[in-house]
């Protein structure tokens, strides 16, 4: 830790994650600077030539107004770069709560970041802390609209001839698993409410809301095509057991 010079950070390279600063924390912050409380170090990265402020900014800003050149900080070799991709998660687990805007915003850099954007959403989500469906949601709002979303039908009845195929028993699993992923999602983001991790404001609680009532729709869908492959296959295995026994009678009466 060493204290730096606020004029030797730099705070125009992009690792300000947020949509904006909250000016009324900043004036908190620095309230309280005043009254001698102390803060946390901000964090900065060094590239050999420029110091990137990565994370603290409401701190900088606090330390600023109060007319102060300098604020301790945590110096971390790295380019303006990895800066921006550690200041992405910086306020996942602590600090002052990103917003449904910032958590969008972050979302989106990332997607369009030619390395970050071949991550996953799972691991997108858990950099970020925010839930894989909030990243599946932001990622198809950003893809061409191409055909308008169809509302679910019933599937349609297989054939005698199509029932039972291999391909059931892996989409039987396919499903299951996705049931399961979605069961679990659903069960973190009530969790996370639940246990008041979250100091949400009125637009986050209105999105977990959307996204926990999406995924109780999704699971019930999935569960009626879950039941309708299980319910093939088990005709299927049935149709196989009898065909078997025909097969071994017709071989029996063939040797006498």
């Amino acid at each position: 830790m060493k204290k730096l010079n606020l004029l030797a950070i730099r705070i125009d390279g992009g690792t300000q994650a947020r949509v904006a600063l909250n000016q009324n924390v900043v004036g908190e912050y620095a309230e309280h600077m005043k009254d001698g409380d102390i803060f946390p170090p901000v964090t900065v990265y060094y590239d050999g030539a420029e110091y990137w402020l990565a994370d603290g900014f409401h701190r900088y800003f606090a330390v600023k107004a109060l007319g102060q050149a300098t604020i301790e900080a945590v110096v971390t070799p790295g380019t303006q770069e990895e800066a921006q991709l550690f200041a992405m998660g910086a306020n996942k687990t602590r600090g002052l709560s990103m917003t449904y805007e910032d958590n969008r915003n972050i979302i989106t850099l990332m997607l369009k970041h030619p390395v970050w954007g071949k991550w996953t959403n799972a691991e997108i989500s858990r950099h970020i802390g925010v839930s894989k469906m909030t990243v599946g949601r932001v990622k198809a709002s950003l893809e061409p609209q191409t055909e308008a979303k169809k509302p679910y039908s019933k599937p349609v009845k297989k054939s005698k001839e199509s029932i039972g195929r291999p391909k059931d028993e892996e989409k039987v699993q396919e499903l299951s698993d996705t049931v399961n992923d979605l069961s679990s999602e659903n069960q973190l983001l009530k969790d996370k409410i639940a246990v008041g991790q979250w100091d949400a404001s009125e637009i986050e609680k209105m999105d977990a809301a959307e996204v926990i009532a999406e995924l109780r729709e999704q699971v019930r869908v999935l569960e009626i095509d879950n039941k309708a492959l299980r319910d093939s296959r088990d005709l299927f295995q049935t149709r196989n057991v009898d065909l078997m026994k025909t097969v071994k009678s017709l071989q029996a009466k063939l040797k006498k």
